[in-house]
């Protein structure tokens, strides 16, 4: 038996030219006044698994905050400096024009010599000394950055998805990382912010991570660390998130409803979870 609107054929008639007598099938029952629309049962059509997974690099997949903070320390160990001064002078350099750097304004040269000089401010030393120090620190950091020790759970992962890797960064540092710690031939692409002119947390650029993606938003699953940066400007794109709760974090200013994991090992159950 089919319900139609009275209305209905009204406005198929006035819009369409279409006449119907409401008993033209005597199947039928027409209504006058009677919403129907909400008595149809919607089909719930269940969102189709991921097939790409896109990873944020540092203190993600490989530990950044820790390499710095031990390249400082392993530097003044070898070099009598004042450690807090030289932390604060190369975090000044890289955070102080951190749009500039993250957006491509400012090339890895330019940001060098702004080191060195904050360097040589902030401890009173010449700019030959203090381009020692930094090229010293630099080396140390690089020596440093390690994987984590779970992210041998993307080699399974690359199985049954397309990784990827999304980053804020200079591109010749992030792929640096990515080949030390020995992960770059699990990626079928890398998306770095100076290179696409656009930094998290821009939704911008995850813009264009979908267009290198090469996939509907809905088809890719953002994993990071890092609440505000990382996942929600993903999800204002369409994406899908989770976050990779890292125990040496720092405290996350953003609320977060979505999937959690502590460890890349959980990120597949995580994902056969997803509605």
């Amino acid at each position: 038996m089919t319900l139609i609107e009275a209305e209905t054929l009204e406005a198929l008639e006035r819009d369409h030219g279409i006449a119907l007598a409401p008993g033209d099938s005597r199947r039928n029952i027409v209504t006058r006044g009677v919403a129907l629309n909400h008595l149809v049962n919607p089909v719930d059509v269940p969102e189709a698994p991921p097939q790409v997974l896109v990873f944020d690099l540092d203190d993600t997949l490989v530990r950044w905050q820790a390499a710095v903070r031990g390249a400082v320390q392993r530097l003044a160990a070898v070099v009598p400096v004042d450690r807090e001064a030289f932390a604060q002078a190369v975090h000044r350099a890289w955070y102080g024009r951190a749009g500039d750097i993250w957006t491509g304004r400012m090339d890895l040269e330019e940001v060098t010599r702004e080191a060195t000089a904050a360097v040589a401010a902030g401890l009173g030393v010449t700019e030959e000394e203090a381009a020692r120090l930094y090229r010293r620190y630099v080396g140390y950091v690089d020596e440093l950055v390690v994987p984590y020790e779970d992210v041998e759970a993307l080699r399974a992962l690359a199985a049954g998805y397309r990784l990827g890797v999304a980053t804020n960064g200079i591109g010749a540092v992030q792929r640096r990382k990515l080949d030390r710690a020995g992960l770059a031939d699990l990626f079928a692409f890398v998306v770095v912010s100076a290179e696409v002119a656009a930094a998290k947390p821009d939704p911008a650029f995850y813009q264009a991570v979908r267009r290198i993606a090469g996939a509907p938003p809905g088809d890719i699953v953002v994993v990071g660390n890092h609440v505000a940066r990382d996942l929600l400007p993903a999800l204002a794109v369409g994406m899908r998130a989770v976050w990779l709760r890292r125990a040496d974090d720092e405290p996350q200013e953003a609320a977060w409803s979505g999937p959690v994991i502590t460890s890349l090992f959980e990120l597949e159950a995580a994902l056969r979870a997803m509605p």
